[in-house]
């Protein structure tokens, strides 16, 4: 068997600012690089190659600044990734580099990095092979999709945002059947059928009952967003549909919001 050695996983981050050093974010720290004068977040891993240990850092990395993007709702560029081996034989340094996002700046406080810090570890902890993680995991691909596209293409940014909402609702679609089943059994419409039944799970409806489930009140007018997303043809429609900012931001609050409150909403219910 291969010797296991430690290595350093550093990702820069271009732009980024007023961070404390020495904060962590499970496992994860934030350092600043005075020769580059750039700020950066490093892991270590254990690994029996720089590959295997490139793959590892990363992963962990992509995955905590995925969550401080739904919890800030801002994207960060990274100028790089490094890996530098720091105990084991022969340690040497690898990089490699990637462009993503766009350079925004906001002041983060200790609380907010203890709660994304939280957010991450319950993330750790949903069940890998289940759909509700699966579903979970592609809402926030969705969500940093439209963060990605915010400045390039609102419109397309605004649908990956509805997507995301959209498919956390499709979990609640069985509980929503049955409660309607019940409130309708002591009203004029205990005699609905079955079809006309299957006809009330709006996208409107299923979404609101999703956000009570969740405990989302008072976030923004569910109904408005709909609406705005029905004056989208196909997904891959060219035309630019207009969104105002309160929308568009409005939006963007329930997807991060409703993302952390479904991941609490799992494990709760995993361990019920």
């Amino acid at each position: 068997m291969s010797e296991k050695n430690q290595y350093s996983v550093i990702m820069y981050l271009k732009g980024f600012h007023e961070v404390e050093v020495g904060q962590k974010i499970a496992n994860c720290e934030f350092g600043f690089e005075q020769e580059n004068n750039q700020y950066f977040l490093s892991t270590i891993v254990t690994a029996e190659s720089i590959e295997e240990a490139k793959r590892k850092g990363e992963l962990r990395l992509n995955q905590v600044l995925s969550v401080f993007v739904i919890h800030t709702g801002i994207t960060y560029p990274i100028s790089g990734i490094h890996v530098n081996q720091i105990s084991g034989k022969q340690p040497f340094l690898y990089s490699s580099f990637m462009n993503l996002g766009r350079m925004t700046y906001l002041p983060i406080s200790k609380e907010k990095i203890e709660e994304i810090g939280k957010s991450v570890e319950l993330l750790d902890k949903l069940p890998n092979q289940e759909r509700s993680t699966k579903r979970v995991d592609k809402a926030i691909n969705y969500f940093l999709r439209g963060c990605y596209l915010e400045t390039q293409w609102r419109s397309e940014s605004f649908l990956n945002f509805y997507k995301a909402i959209e498919l956390i609702s499709h979990h609640f679609r069985g509980n929503f059947g049955q409660t309607i089943i019940n409130q309708l059994r002591d009203t004029l419409l205990k005699d609905s059928t079955e079809k006309e039944i299957q006809e009330l799970p709006t996208p409107k409806r299923l979404i609101q009952f999703a956000c009570g489930q969740l405990g989302i009140s008072d976030v923004c007018d569910i109904s408005k967003i709909v609406t705005l997303r029905n004056q989208f043809g196909a997904h891959a429609r060219l035309e630019e549909v207009t969104v105002s900012p309160e929308d568009f931001n409005n939006c963007k609050i329930l997807v991060g919001r409703t993302i952390l409150k479904y991941a609490n909403y799992i494990q709760t219910t995993k361990n019920a």
